[in-house]
């Protein structure tokens, strides 16, 4: 009995359970009292003033007739039965000269009074003969209600006590021991142990909540074991592969120590290797470098060899001129037109060598353009889009009789700071390019020149929709003395020139074989020191 009393005190679900109906009872408890006692004050309060009500219909004309004739002793008998009445503790009668009749103690508080006006009639006639006091004290009803507040709180505290602890039974026998024997089974639980499964009292019927709850406990314990057993077995695995893991660490570092070594060897092995490959490599280098100056050396005397060849043949045409002159001056026959034919083709074999020589010369400037290798020039800050207008301008005046398109893409207040010779040099040589080659079958020519500022570069587009450029004569264009036109009168370096200058720019020029207008684009970068805050492209 006594362990049966300390769980069913011990039970926390229990004891809230049970605060809470007490407090809730407790609650209901004393608002249905108030509500009674105000009900049973206002009808002690209603019933003295019946009583009131009952006094002045049944005894005002009788006290009235009595004070009238001032019979006393029929007055006494009066005020006796009024103070017999229930709650009625005072009665005090006042007539016109003054003489005062009272029966019982008068009360300064907690009464209920009521004066009446006593009126003698006589005939027609209500004349004033004085006045009737009655008061109630209210203490009796104040004790009343106080009784019946302590024995309605009383009789509802033992009942409310009595259901709470009738609750905390059920709670307990219903649930709480159920959840103290499951908390049990699970402090005891252990995967390793046998299975043992949780049954609460055997006077639960199958089919309620704790069953189950038994059943979902039991079934998933038997599903942690299997898990359990296949985890086990799994370590186990694990542990039996991290020993063969040690052990292929163990052989995989034998066989890292051999292939050390073995690698210690070739790398022995590939090291003389690369000596001999760099000393062929150099022999190879040495050779390109002479193939290369043969090529240029070749290319040098071909194209000087040219108007040297005919400058030769004109100085042997004027000997020729000459000595045929000579006789002419000699001569006894000789006529002015004779000698004036014979000065013409010498003039004309002056300005061939004059002409030849000319370009001899303009080659081997364009040739020491192309070898040149840097630009002594100091750096301009300047317009970039005003310096490719005014190099197209420049070179526009040997084309003069071209119709061709330009548009400018660029940010008109752009300034920049680089060699300003060496980028007109290279905007000179692939405008040139683009009016000698690409319009020849082209019915409106275009050409669109863009720029923009990527970082601290500046990167130039030039593009038209000419013929373009043959992928294999591509691969060449930036060789000098590379040409698709020396029969009229190309030479193959404008390009070479671009390039070079290019380099000296410290940036590079490339041919892109696919633009938007359909024909040749070259892009040009190069760093720029930017002297604008503008960073528009």
């Amino acid at each position: 009995m006594h362990t049966f009393t300390s769980r069913l005190i011990k039970s926390q679900i229990g004891r809230k359970l049970t605060i809470s109906i007490i407090l809730f009872s407790s609650l209901i408890t004393l608002i249905t009292t108030g509500f009674q006692l105000v009900n049973d004050y206002k009808g002690d309060v209603n019933r003295i003033t019946r009583q009131f009500t009952s006094i002045e219909k049944v005894n005002l004309d009788v006290l009235a007739a009595s004070i009238w004739v001032i019979d006393e002793r029929l007055i006494n008998t009066q005020l006796n039965g009024l103070i017999q009445l229930p709650d009625i503790t005072y009665i005090s009668i006042n007539d016109d000269s003054g003489q005062v009749w009272t029966s019982g103690t008068p009360t300064p508080e907690n009464t209920i009074e009521k004066t009446f006006e006593l009126f003698y009639s006589s005939g027609s006639d209500s004349i004033a003969v004085g006045t009737l006091l009655v008061q109630a004290d209210l203490k009796a009803v104040y004790e009343k209600l106080l009784d019946r507040a302590i024995i309605i709180l009383l009789s509802n505290a033992i009942k409310t006590f009595i259901v709470a602890g009738f609750i905390l039974f059920l709670v307990w026998h219903m649930v709480a021991r159920h959840l103290h024997t499951l908390s049990l089974y699970c402090q005891r639980l252990d995967l390793d142990s046998p299975f043992e499964p949780l049954k609460f009292d055997q006077n639960n019927k199958k089919g309620d909540e704790f069953h189950q709850v038994s059943s979902a406990i039991n079934t998933m314990q038997q599903q942690l074991r299997t898990s359990f057993s296949d985890i086990k077995k799994s370590k186990q695995d694990l542990q039996d592969a991290l020993t063969d893991r040690e052990r292929l660490l163990a052989l995989e570092t034998s066989y890292k120590d051999e292939l050390a070594s073995q690698v210690k060897e070739r790398t022995q092995e590939l090291e003389q290797s690369l000596l001999v490959l760099k000393r062929a490599q150099e022999v190879l280098v040495e050779q390109e470098k002479m193939a290369a100056l043969g090529g240029l050396v070749s290319g040098v005397a071909h194209e000087i060899n040219t108007p040297i060849g005919i400058c030769l043949t004109a100085a042997t045409s004027q000997l020729v001129h000459i000595e045929e002159l000579l006789l002419l001056i000699h001569g006894e026959n000789t006529t002015l037109e004779e000698i004036n034919t014979i000065l013409e083709e010498y003039q004309e074999s002056c300005e061939l060598i004059v002409s030849n020589i000319t370009k001899a010369s303009t080659l081997i400037q364009k040739f020491k353009t192309v070898a040149a290798q840097q630009s002594q020039e100091e750096l301009k800050t300047f317009n970039l889009k005003q310096a490719l207008i005014d190099s197209h301008e420049s070179m526009k005046i040997l084309f003069d009789k071209q119709q061709v398109e330009v548009q400018f893409d660029l940010s008109p207040e752009l300034e920049i700071k680089t060699n300003l010779s060496l980028l007109k040099q290279i905007t000179t040589n692939i405008l040139s390019n683009a009016y000698s080659h690409a319009f020849k079958k082209v019915d409106k020519s275009i050409i669109i020149i863009r720029a923009k500022l990527v970082e601290n570069n500046v990167n130039i587009s030039i593009q038209d929709n000419g013929s373009g450029i043959s992928m294999d004569a591509a691969t060449h264009i930036f060789e000098p003395f590379y040409t698709t036109s020396r029969n009229e009168g190309g030479t193959g370096l404008g390009l070479s020139a671009a390039y070079n200058a290019a380099i000296l720019l410290k940036g590079n020029i490339r041919f892109e074989p696919e633009c938007e207008l359909g024909g040749a684009c070259f892009l040009l970068s190069f760093p720029i020191t930017q002297d604008s805050t503008d960073d528009e492209s």
